[in-house]
């Protein structure tokens, strides 16, 4: 359930295990005017290659939603535009704020043992695939070039250090006490749901009177353990535990419909980014705590680093350049 809020799209690269290999993949020449710069952000650049890479996601992300052929038509794309633009100018702003972190608190992504991660990473990624030719393949099927591909991941691989950082600088206090109290808080909550997912192809409208029929079986006083293993499409609760988590582990509607939701309440359809849920709130035990305790507090502190870097988030603004301010995304290629 934990979710990376700074890594807006999760690549497939990212799910395949971290393993060295031998031999390796060069990094691949890439257009120039891929790297033209677009944008600025506290002084560090957005590259043309990022809001490909963004567009081309957040274009099939849409696609999914809304249906195909959505930007087929020029009515029906102009009439998604600035939904598109928001999603890719708010994601445009995250990796340079990121590097904005980096830059003074002295994490150097450039250096020699995180690009020789990054390159295992790479070479594991290509063996997985079979090789140089299906790697480049999924590259253009993800819409993210190598040179992108790899600066995400040192980005990503650095993030460990610069939480390191925050905790000498005082920024984040991860003493026992502090976290256990916090855990046992109101601001640590624990939930069961029913997901039913937005798959490609399925009727989205079927998918909201299914979760309008688990509410009604609610009511009717059927247990929510029993609608999860009969209609919920989250494979990853496989216990009655259900999840604890905090604000700002989960995406924004889950958390504004669960901490308004009293000890054993459940809620109506909640509509998520990519499905509908259905969520009960269940009172903490005590007993789990203690056993996952380590977790919860690596939770904790995962958290209060996130606040600090969307602290800084929330204050940032795109600075165009000339060649940006020409940029159309419905007809970058």
């Amino acid at each position: 359930m934990k979710v990376n809020k700074f890594s807006v799209l999760i690549l497939v690269f990212i799910m395949i295990a971290f393993s060295s290999c031998s031999g390796g993949v060069s990094p691949i020449k890439g257009d120039k005017d891929d790297l033209k710069v677009v944008a600025n952000v506290f002084g560090n650049d957005v590259c043309l290659e990022e809001v490909k890479y963004l567009t081309f996601n957040y274009k099939l992300e849409m696609e999914n939603k809304y249906g195909e052929g959505i930007w087929d038509a020029p009515d029906s794309s102009e009439f998604y535009r600035d939904e598109l633009e928001g999603k890719v100018y708010a994601a445009m702003l995250q990796n340079p704020v990121l590097l904005s972190f980096y830059e003074e608190y002295d994490v150097d992504i450039d250096d020699k043992d995180t690009k020789n991660a990054v390159q295992e990473y790479i070479n594991s990624v290509s063996e997985e695939m079979g090789g140089i030719e299906s790697y480049k393949k999924q590259l253009k099927e993800n819409g993210i070039s190598d040179h992108h591909l790899r600066y995400m991941l040192a980005l990503e691989m650095s993030r460990e250090e610069l939480r390191q950082k925050f905790l000498e600088a005082g920024l984040i206090d991860d003493a026992d006490e502090i976290a256990r109290t916090f855990i046992e808080s109101d601001e640590v909550i624990r939930t069961l749901h029913v997901y039913i997912c937005n798959d490609a192809g399925d009727d989205i409208e079927e998918n909201r009177a299914l979760a309008k029929k688990v509410v009604s079986l609610l009511d009717e006083g059927e247990p929510i353990t029993r609608m999860i293993g009969r209609y919920s499409e989250d494979f990853y609760m496989t216990t009655t535990d259900g999840y604890y988590f905090m604000r700002g582990e989960y995406e924004e509607a889950y958390e504004n419909a669960v901490f308004a939701l009293g000890v054993d309440e459940y809620s109506g359809v909640v509509e998520g980014e990519n499905g509908f849920y259905v969520i009960m709130r269940l009172p903490k035990e005590s007993e789990y705590i203690e056993k996952n305790f380590a977790d919860l507090k690596d939770r904790y502190i995962y958290v209060l680093f996130e606040n600090v870097i969307n602290e800084r988030l929330a204050t940032a603004e795109l600075v165009y350049t000339d060649y940006g301010k020409n940029i159309d995304i419905l007809n970058l290629e």
